[in-house]
């Protein structure tokens, strides 16, 4: 994956004015999901926003036994919102984390190569913070076929899917049909999951 042209100029050139920070969003069964900015100001990417909190990522952690890579990351929860979320689902069980390098000037778009995907491993709290611990997915629990494809109903459509990383959506409806007429009505058609070209009624050679 490559990035914007532009945004390697910035690489070359680091002194342009703007800054790097990091973003993070976690989606978790039957919770709300969480977005939050390492930042002392809320930050729109992707037009989305994240609240400015405080947040640690821990650098990628291997070892020699072949197992899955991991990384970590503390969060500052001084309102017990994230203890609150991992106490009632077993310690995040399921979820997921996207974490995101983002520029100040390239906020607009989503720009994959800077976005990291991760399951949680397992999660702890004490008095000020809660820890996170990550792993990239893992491969033998991916479906086979990977991708299934729906020309009426997006896959994005499930309760752990649903304004999760993919979906985002962020407005205030907690489920969705799938339909693409209520993907529309919610404002969010750009990121529809189904495949309008698999329908042979809206198919023309």
């Amino acid at each position: 994956m490559t990035l914007p042209d532009a945004l390697n100029q910035d690489l070359i050139k680091p002194n342009q004015g703007n800054h790097w920070l990091w973003i993070a969003e976690f989606v978790v069964p039957t919770q709300d999901t969480r977005r939050i900015a390492r930042n002392t100001d809320s930050v729109t990417y992707a037009g989305v926003e994240y609240p400015a909190a405080n947040f640690n990522m821990g650098g990628q952690m291997y070892s020699s036994d072949g197992s899955i890579p991991t990384a970590t990351i503390q969060v500052t929860d001084l309102k017990s919102t994230f203890e609150k979320m991992i106490n009632e689902t077993q310690g995040a069980l399921g979820g997921t984390v996207q974490v995101v390098k983002v520029n100040s000037d390239f906020l607009s778009t989503s720009i994959p190569a800077l976005e990291y995907d991760y399951e949680i491993l397992a999660a702890g709290s004490d008095s000020e913070s809660v820890t996170f611990t990550l792993g990239i997915p893992n491969p033998l629990g991916q479906r086979f076929p990977l991708n299934q494809y729906s020309a009426t109903v997006c896959p994005l459509a499930t309760p752990s899917l649903f304004k999760g990383c993919d979906c985002r959506y962020a407005g205030t409806d907690t489920s969705c049909t799938g339909f693409w007429d209520d993907c529309l009505a919610k404002g969010n058609g750009a990121n529809w999951g189904g495949e309008h070209g698999l329908n042979k009624n809206t198919m023309s050679v």
